[in-house]
């Protein structure tokens, strides 16, 4: 049997519907619309400047500054550490006292310095110490410490006959300063309350009479 085919007319329709189909498909006019974007965060960083270590001694109820022919009997040491090596700055301060007597002060001042780019709240000093260790602020509590400024504080280490220390003792402290980013408010009922209520720093920077600001110190 013969096959038949379709007559010339035929395919030359097909072949035109063909075309204009492909027409319509590719000659669509048309325009893609893109958004890219970067973020880049800031960081929350704080540290220590100075410390700073003075010694006087309470002579009959007065300040003065340390006889320099008493000087090697007791000395008094601070310096910052890098307690964050992932951070910028100093977060750590260590203070050494050897050879202290009733009477004989060390004190030690620092500041601290928001290194990063957030804004920050800073609470007081608190932790563990004897009495006769005081931390005094320049700042109240959770004062708000912007970029590139800083306040000062110091530390207060004296004690008397009535003081119970011993001698050849070993005594030891621990205070730590917490910064949050400013547009979060404090803990509430955390160990940050009950530290305020129990040992915080006296928001003073006032030294006892008697004791004059070290000649230099801005604060």
């Amino acid at each position: 049997m013969a096959r038949k085919s379709l007559p010339v007319i035929t395919i030359t329709i097909i072949m035109l519907l063909v075309l204009a189909t492909a027409g319509v498909a590719y000659g669509l006019w048309s325009e893609k619309l893109v958004i890219d974007g970067t973020v880049y965060t800031g960081e929350v960083d704080v540290g220590f400047s100075g410390p700073y270590a003075y010694e006087l001694v309470n002579v009959n109820g007065w300040y003065q500054l340390e006889p320099e022919v008493k000087d090697k009997y007791a000395e008094c040491y601070a310096k910052a550490w890098d307690f964050d090596p992932g951070s910028d700055g100093l977060e750590g301060i260590d203070i050494f006292v050897e050879g202290a007597y009733p009477g004989y002060v060390c004190y030690v001042y620092f500041d601290v310095h928001n290194l990063g780019t957030v804004p920050v709240h800073v609470s007081h000093p608190y932790g563990d110490a004897p009495e006769w260790v005081e931390i005094h602020t320049c700042y109240p509590n959770w004062y708000q410490l912007h970029p590139g400024h800083n306040m000062w504080s110091y530390i207060w280490i004296e004690f008397d006959n009535d003081s119970g220390v011993q001698e050849l003792g070993e005594y030891s402290f621990h205070f730590e300063i917490d910064a949050l980013q400013w547009n979060e408010a404090p803990p509430v009922g955390t160990p940050f309350d009950a530290a305020m209520k129990t040992l915080s720093a006296v928001s003073t920077c006032d030294l006892p009479e008697g004791a004059e600001t070290p000649k230099g110190f801005n604060q």
